[in-house]
């Protein structure tokens, strides 16, 4: 249950919420048609073309990469849900990449990693456990499927993992961490189940700011116990689960400081996040990581008032983060609501996605570091450009509810633009 918005920026949101050589771009559309089909587009100037290809299975990533980060423009578009599998799929089979991230609570996405590695239940159910509403689409459970049929016939560790990184839910963090815990200490864990019983997915909108913060000792303590009986957990389950089971742990501390204030609630949010990243690169196998989430989230520099996980990462990571970002000339998509959802339209007109409707199939991938060198593009890449900017729920009245300022070459590497986007295929 939504409890309420905030503001955030200029947009409302809702608080739910290989070694391979660099593929060179392929050309798939020609200057000459597309310059005079497109005159007019920037200034009296059209831009080079050359840059702009509509086939995603060739999209380059620079070899030093190791996260690429797809971002959202709206949460609830059927486009864009489908483009996390199209752009994971090409990572996959292109630069070996094994790790899907999504915004998404780490406890829950664990249960979908044992989904896809066989386990019990069908797509619909194991999309439902990501958590979010949104993400209970017939889109996302097609991904979920493709990944499990993949890992059916893959070698032996170079299968598919859906993991989390966000903390907004607990339940299965704590369920991850007590099974691992009470083969350890079953009088322990009795007493952490007694001391988080008020941490409860069902009821986490209804937990006050300071249940959260008088939360966090406790959390602190529970790490501490964790840390104590590392040599126990990794005799008994292993050093993979103990360090699945600590970071559960974590997560559990993290949900208490993201909750116990209002006003930092995007920050802390958005910084854990970044850690998150970071523990999925010290403990993955070195292959490419794919992160998944809101375009304000993804972004290289902010573009809302906090500090984003994308600008944390990018200053961590430097050219070893590549950032994709999206948008649409017009946008249905189904904004959430207490009861469901509800199709909702917006719409919002830039130099970069006018071009999309007069390119073939009505959208195209550009990248910005190459094209800002292109006759045309250097003045709308360096230059300002509206995008628009919808979560779960969102106010569609005027332009500044859901559009967002960017400087395109500055926020992303890249972007896939399209002329129109639709709502998910809801999948309750």
């Amino acid at each position: 249950m939504i409890s309420y918005i905030q503001l955030c920026g200029s947009n409302f949101i809702y608080k739910e919420e290989s070694d391979m050589r660099k593929i060179k771009i392929s050309k798939f559309i020609t200057a000459a048609v597309l310059s005079a089909m497109l005159t007019g587009c920037s200034g009296n100037t059209a831009p080079d073309m050359e840059p702009i290809q509509t086939e995603l299975d060739t999209i380059s990533i620079p070899e030093q990469v190791q996260v690429v980060g797809l971002g959202e423009a709206s949460h609830g578009v059927k486009e864009y849900q489908e483009l996390k599998a199209e752009v994971f799929r090409t990572l996959v089979h292109n630069y070996g990449c094994r790790t899907f991230i999504i915004e998404g609570d780490f406890g829950n996405a664990l249960k979908v990693d044992a989904y896809i590695h066989g386990g019990e239940g069908t797509s619909k159910e194991a999309a439902a456990t990501i958590g979010f509403r949104i993400y209970r689409t017939r889109e996302m459970a097609d991904l979920l499927e493709w990944m499990r049929a993949y890992n059916e016939t893959a070698p032996a560790g170079q299968d598919l993992h859906f993991y989390g990184m966000d903390m907004q839910q607990a339940d299965n963090s704590k369920n991850y961490l007590f099974s691992i815990l009470k083969q350890i200490d079953p009088e322990l864990t009795a007493e952490y189940e007694k001391s988080f019983s008020f941490l409860n997915d069902d009821a986490i909108y209804d937990i006050s700011t300071e249940v959260f913060a008088e939360g966090m000792p406790e959390a602190e303590k529970l790490l501490a116990d964790v840390d104590r009986r590392k040599e126990q957990i990794v005799e008994i389950c292993g050093s993979e689960a103990f360090e699945f089971a600590r970071e559960c742990a974590n997560s559990i501390y993290n949900c208490c400081d993201i909750r116990k204030s209002n006003s930092e609630y995007n920050e802390v949010r958005d910084r854990h996040m970044a850690e998150k990243v970071h523990w999925f690169l010290e403990h993955g196998d070195g292959s490419l990581l794919f992160i998944n989430g809101h375009n304000g989230h993804i972004a290289r520099v902010n573009t809302s008032l906090y500090d984003c996980m994308g600008r944390q990462l990018a200053e961590d990571l430097g050219d070893r983060y590549y950032t994709i970002g999206t948008d649409a000339r017009i946008t249905a998509f189904n904004s959430q609501t207490d009861n469901g959802f509800t199709e909702t339209t917006a719409k919002n007109k830039n130099d970069l996605n006018a071009l999309a409707g007069s390119i073939e199939g009505a959208r195209y991938y550009i990248d910005l570091q190459e094209a800002s060198f292109c006759d045309g593009w250097d003045k709308i890449l360096s230059g300002t450009q509206r995008i628009t900017s919808l979560n779960v729920g969102s106010l569609t009245l005027l332009k500044m509810f859901y559009t967002t300022k960017i400087i395109p070459c500055e926020t992303f590497d890249g972007m896939i633009i399209f002329d129109q986007v639709g709502p998910t295929t809801v999948d309750l």
